[in-house]
Formats: structure tokens, C-alpha cells, sequence
């Protein structure tokens, strides 16, 4: 239609017949489901589409087929039956230089198509589109049994063919198809049988297209009535342009305005859907990583599926998309080796810890592993308030194994799972009281047969001389947007407060991603500032946030604003500095110890033979911001000092070594303050292994 709007008529038949396979032919024979779905969308006349079909193909300077040239390819298919479905499959096939050869038991070439057109137009129509590729017709050939095929790699079986024997390498044309879906079925099993020949393996078959009605949506609303040719047969070019100018290109546009990764990248959800199947390719000759950025940066909030008029859930299938590329071992593991290592912290010695007041409990305060490193205070102080209301309540700090998801480590992911459950089990089945947002909607969806429930739905605001905020907008985290019981709960809780409260423009039904879903930073880090900047930026009022890595993430920005646990308990004003990566890790230390304490639990050595480190504030910040922790830091200038093997610049003194830690190279620059301490200048990591003499 873009094509048409532009007098483009070449293009647009090239574009036309690329979708259709046999564009004369349909043009004939579509029964143009797209008119009723077209009048819903426009609330006028239907797009006249049919007679903009036949326009493309009268007035395009050539309509034979291009002519590629590809070298030949291993594998041989036979076509069994020579319908549109088995010409659409082996013009395609052939196209790609397989060997095919196409059986037919009549002495002409579709005779099922008779019964629709006069075979004085259609023959001609169809043996064009085979004019520059070579496949083998063979007439008056029946096949009856597969033992006369089995020399071939591939056996594609039209509609009304029965044959018995080896099912593998058998496709088969759906039954009961109309002309129009049997092209689509024959096009579309041509790649099911390509993926065969050069995996050994079927993928799962995709549902063929249907002839149904679907509603069509656009921002925009039609004009006007259909456009009736002067001649009453055809349009003429103007005509034809002026036809196509009706459409609005069902362009909905919803998704793109809210959300900022689309919008970014001004992709509509089929051009992402497009370039995402380019990105999971598995074939080596078109190897194209077109949607890897969009894959790696979407925040997984769920925002696309609640907007859409149709309930595309574009989110969902960027992450089944990164969790294909996983298992297919074609996604960076550089982009999440920060998380999955700070996971794998929070799950260790050195963080995590399992208290029970008794073998069996009544509620478990599961605080998620963000909140003791933001402040431990968030975890002890609340935890003592549930202990007062109820002191059959234990203590279960651990990483609710989001980071696993969000790096398409199913696995992992699924066996984090199985250890919370046993944990559950083990202490009595309790009613899990959720302190992190995030981890309350991963055991909604994941582990749904845990009963959980958001501490602020339980707990109340003490009395307080001090008015935190006279004015402030609650900003509600995405992954509360389900759950109204909780953005209420925090409602009261600030009203209890004494706070006014004003609601953002974005309402809780439509709350947006502060930026830290999905772990998008290390892949595109001018996205995730852009996002955190927009939300920032929705009210002029400081914020209430219930989500730790919404409070740091906005405190960083210079937004003022507080936890709603800084209210209740009194604790870090809104101009409070977010600490950085390494402060959060040594929080959640001091935390393990400080409880393992309190319940008298033995707490294992913690291994930690670090250099000391001295650095401006300024570059700590950097280092934070890079992901660069000080135990990475220090383990390079141990790795230096060691070996000896470092850069020294003349001018300043400085030494400037490197070293691979997992997946990320870091590189720092430092030099010895004094005897045991180390001045550190500046610091850098990237996804790239040094080699040399000395190997890696």
C-alpha cells in the first residue's frame, strides 16, 4: 500500500507477488477476507484491495520473477502432487537451488485448478514464475507407495495424497484448505523442510493461515468511500494512487507511544517480529542479528500487553526470544554475567540466610536480595515489625532467581525455583511476605501454589512528629501493575503518613519500568538512562516509591525521594545517595553477619583477600556505573603485582594492567599510595579476551 501511495507500482507487484507466490493468480482467486476487518478499522468502505492488486500487476514495467543466482545446495525434495500447494513448496525450494522434483499423476500441471479458472490463463501464469529456477516436472507419474521417493532427502505430500511409510521426512498439505491457504502452506512448509535437510530435526509446525475475519486497528480514522473506476473494470494509475491514499496502513500505534523501547527504535511490532526471526536464524549464509539490541534492552514489564487493543504481549516474546537464543548458545553471555554473578552472590554463604523461629512456621519474610544491599535497615527493621505482629515468623534471604529469567537461563532459572519450593515445603508451607515487588510477580506467575502477600498490605506507619513529604506522587513500580491490592496498600500507608497524595499522569493501571527490568543496562545503556530520565521527569512532586531499585535508581538521577519503608521507619532522607554496585554487595555482607548474629547462626569465613583501595568519589561512581566492582579491581592489581606484568606511563607513574574474569576483561589504572594500599585513577571492561606469548 506504501508502495501504491508513491505511484510505485513496480515495487509494490515485486512486494505483492513475494507474499502471494503466484500474484495473477491469487488476484483471481482471493476471496478478500480483508474487507470486513477493513470497514471495522476504518468505519467506512473497505480498502478496494483486489482492484489494487490487479493495478500492481497491469502497470509494473515487468512482472516475471527475478532471477537470483545461488549456488547449488545439498538435498533433494520430491513434490508429490502438483496443487498450489506443492507448486507454491517447490517454487520455493528451487528458488533456494535444492534439487526438486514435482510428480503428477494427470498429463497437466494443476488440475485441481480447473475447477476454479480456465487453464488457457492459469498454465501460462504458473509457468512463469518457474521460468528462471530448475525443477523437474514429471507427468503421468503416480506414486503410490514412498518406496518410489526414497532416494530423495525430503517428500512433500499435496492435499488427497496418501502414502504409508517413514513419517520424518514426510510433510504433509493440510486438509480441507482453500486454494489461497494451500499457497500459504506449501510457502510456508518449504522452510520447515529446508530446516530439516540442514538440521535432521522438524520444528514444531506453525497453524496455517485461515481464512477468518480479525479486527483490524489504526490510530487513525479512514476517508472517504471507495474510489469506483471510470472504465467500472480497473483503475487507472491515478486512480489506483488515489485509492490507496484510503488506507491507514492498520498502523496502531499504541504500543510505540507508552513504551520507550519501541519508540526508540521506531519499529512496529511486525517489523520487530521480522527482524527477530533474522536474529534466531540459525543458518550460517543469512547469519543477520537484526532485533539482538531490542531483544537484549526490553525491561519485560509487561506495559505493551496492557495497552494493546489485540493484547500482543511484545514483551513475552522478546524474552521467549532471548531464552531461544540462550539454548541456542548465540547470546552474549556478557550482557548478563554481571547479574548472574550477583545472583549467584546473593544465593551464597556470604548473603543468603534461612531462619526459622521454629521447624514450622506461619509467615516467612522473603525481603528479595536488592533491599539489604540498598540499606540493610530495610530488612531488620521490617522484619522486627513482623516478628511483633506475629512471631511465628522466620527469615529467607535469597535472589528470587529473576536474573535468570531475564538472561534466558531456563535452567537455572527452573532449578532456583525448585530450592525455593523445597524451602517452603521444609518450613511448614507459609504465607511468604513479599518485601520486593519484582519477586511478588515472579512467584505469581512461577510458583503459584506458594501463598504470597506484599508487607505493606500487613503492616501500618508509626506515629511520627516529622511530615516526610508535605506532597508527593506514589510511584508505582511495573511489576505492581496487576495488582491494585498493593499500590492501595502503599496508598494508606503514606496517608497514614500524613502525606497528600497526587497521582502521576500515568496511572497505576499503566505504571511504568523505572529501567531496571530485564537487565537491558549492559546492552543499551542510552536506553535504559532514557527510560529512567522519562519517568523521573512524569511530576514535579517527589516520590514514594515501594521498590529499592526504584528509590536508587531515581536518587541517582537527583529526583527527591523515599522508600516507603524510609517512612515508616524514620530512616534516610530524600536526598540520600544510592550506593554504589560494590557498597551494595558489602551492605549484604554486613547484613548476613549482623543476623547470623542475632539468631545465633554460624556464619562461614567469608573469603575476601582484597587489596585495599583508595579512589575519589568521582571514580567510584564510574566504576559503579561500569559494573566494575572493587573486588574486581582489587583482583587485578593482585593478578599485576604478582606477574609483574603491567603498563607503566613515564609521565605519571601510573601502572595500567588487565585481567579476564569470566566473561569481561577489566583493565585498571592505579598506583601504590602506600605500602599496603593502592590508589586507583581510572578503570574500564570489555567482552574481548587478550592474548599473547604469555596465552590468555
Amino acid at each position: 500500500m506504501e508502495k501504491l501511495q508513491r505511484g510505485s507500482f513496480g515495487a509494490a507487484f515485486n512486494q505483492y507477488r513475494n507474499a502471494v507466490v503466484f500474484p495473477e493468480i491469487v488476484q483471481q482467486i482471493c476471496p478478500a477476507p480483508c474487507k470486513a476487518a477493513c470497514s471495522h478499522a476504518l468505519g467506512t468502505q473497505a480498502i478496494t484491495l483486489p482492484l489494487l492488486e490487479l493495478a500492481a500487476i497491469e502497470f509494473a514495467r515487468s512482472t516475471d520473477p527475478i532471477r537470483f543466482n545461488l549456488p547449488q545446495k545439498e538435498g533433494s525434495i520430491a513434490v508429490v502432487g502438483s496443487g498450489l500447494a506443492g507448486l507454491a513448496c517447490a517454487l520455493k525450494l528451487s528458488s533456494m537451488r535444492y534439487s526438486v522434483t514435482v510428480f503428477e499423476q494427470e498429463k497437466q500441471i494443476c488440475p485441481s485448478l480447473e475447477k476454479i479458472l480456465d487453464r488457457a490463463f492459469f498454465e501460462p501464469q504458473l509457468y512463469k514464475q518457474f521460468k528462471f529456477v530448475e525443477c523437474d516436472f514429471r507427468f503421468e507419474q503416480k506414486i503410490e507407495r514412498l518406496e518410489q521417493v526414497s532416494g530423495f532427502d525430503a517428500v512433500y505430500l499435496c492435499a488427497g495424497v496418501r502414502l504409508d511409510g517413514e513419517e520424518k521426512k514426510v510433510f504433509r498439505c493440510p486438509e480441507n484448505a482453500s486454494a489461497v491457504e494451500q499457497i500459504i502452506a506449501g510457502d510456508r512448509i518449504a522452510d520447515d523442510i529446508e530446516w530439516f535437510i540442514k538440521t535432521g530435526n522438524r520444528k514444531p509446525a506453525a497453524p496455517v493461515q485461515t481464512v477468518a475475519e480479525k479486527k483490524a486497528v489504526s490510530s487513525h480514522e479512514g476517508e472517504g468511500n471507495a474510489i469506483v473506476p471510470e472504465n467500472g473494470v480497473s483503475y487507472s494509475k491515478a486512480e489506483a494512487r488515489q485509492e490507496a491514499a484510503r488506507c491507514t496502513m492498520c498502523d496502531c500505534s499504541a504500543c510505540m507511544k507508552e513504551c520507550v523501547l519501541m519508540r526508540q527504535y521506531g519499529a512496529t511490532p511486525r517489523d520487530l517480529a521480522k527482524d527477530v526471526g533474522l536474529s534466531l536464524n540459525l543458518f550460517p549464509e543469512t547469519q543477520g542479528r537484526a532485533a539482538m539490541r531490542e531483544i537484549g534492552s526490553c525491561n519485560f514489564c509487561g506495559l505493551c500487553r496492557k495497552i494493546c487493543p489485540e493484547g500482543i504481549d511484545i514483551g513475552a516474546f522478546l524474552l521467549h526470544s532471548r531464552t531461544e537464543l540462550c539454548q541456542k548458545g548465540l547470546l552474549p553471555p556478557a550482557h548478563h554475567d554481571f547479574w548472574l554473578r550477583d545472583m549467584a552472590f546473593a544465593d551464597s554463604e556470604q548473603a543468603a540466610i534461612l531462619h526459622l523461629p521454629q521447624q514450622k512456621c506461619k509467615y516467612l519474610y522473603f525481603p528479595g536480595c536488592q533491599a539489604g544491599g540498598s540499606d540493610p535497615r530495610y530488612v531488620t527493621m521490617t522484619y522486627d515489625r513482623l516478628v511483633n505482629q506475629e512471631p511465628e515468623t522466620g527469615l529467607y534471604l535469597r535472589c528470587c532467581s529473576a536474573p535468570a529469567l531475564w538472561a534466558g537461563e531456563a535452567d537455572m532459572f527452573n532449578a532456583e525455583h525448585r530450592e525455593i519450593r523445597d524451602t517452603w515445603e521444609q518450613a511448614g508451607k507459609p504465607v511468604v511476605l513479599m518485601g520486593c515487588p519484582s519477586c511478588y510477580r515472579i512467584f505469581r506467575e512461577y510458583l503459584p501454589d506458594i501463598p504470597v502477600q506484599m508487607i505493606y498490605e500487613v503492616l501500618h506507619c508509626a506515629d511520627s512528629e516529622e511530615l516526610p513529604f508535605d506532597k508527593a506522587a506514589v510511584f508505582d513500580p511495573c511489576s505492581s501493575r496487576d495488582f491494585p491490592q498493593m499500590q492501595q496498600a502503599v496508598r494508606r500507608l503514606s496517608s497514614e503518613a500524613g502525606i497528600a497524595l497526587e497521582e502521576l499522569r500515568s496511572s497505576p493501571e499503566l505504571a511504568q519500568c523505572c529501567s531496571w527490568g530485564g537487565q537491558g543496562y549492559a546492552v543499551n545503556p542510552l536506553f535504559v538512562k532514557t527510560q529512567a530520565k522519562e519517568q523521573a521527569e512524569l511530576s514535579d512532586l517527589p516520590y514514594i516509591t515501594y521498590c529499592t531499585n526504584c528509590r536508587d535508581i531515581f536518587s541517582a538521577r537527583g529526583k527527591s525521594c523515599r522508600h516507603i519503608l524510609d517512612i515508616m521507619h524514620g530512616i534516610n532522607p530524600q536526598d540520600r545517595r544510592p550506593p554504589t554496585a560494590s557498597e551494595r554487595r558489602n551492605n549484604r555482607r554486613a547484613l548476613k553477619r549482623e543476623l547470623a548474629e542475632r539468631f545465633g547462626l554460624e556464619i562461614m569465613e567469608q573469603e575476601r583477600d582484597m587489596v585495599k583501595l583508595s579512589m575519589q568519589p568521582a571514580i567510584a561512581e564510574k566504576l559503579s556505573a561500569d559494573l566494575i566492582l572493587d573486588e574486581d579491581v582489587s583482583a587485578v592489581i593482585s593478578e599485576c603485582e604478582e606477574t609483574g606484568r603491567y603498563l607503566k606511563d613515564l609521565d605519571t607513574g601510573h601502572r595500567i594492567g588487565h585481567l579476564k574474569r569470566g566473561y569481561i576483561t577489566y583493565w585498571i589504572e592505579y598506583a601504590p599510595k602506600t605500602d599496603a594500599v593502592f590508589e586507583i585513577y581510572n578503570a574500564y571492561s570489555h567482552r574481548m579476551a587478550i592474548k599473547s606469548e604469555y596465552g590468555e
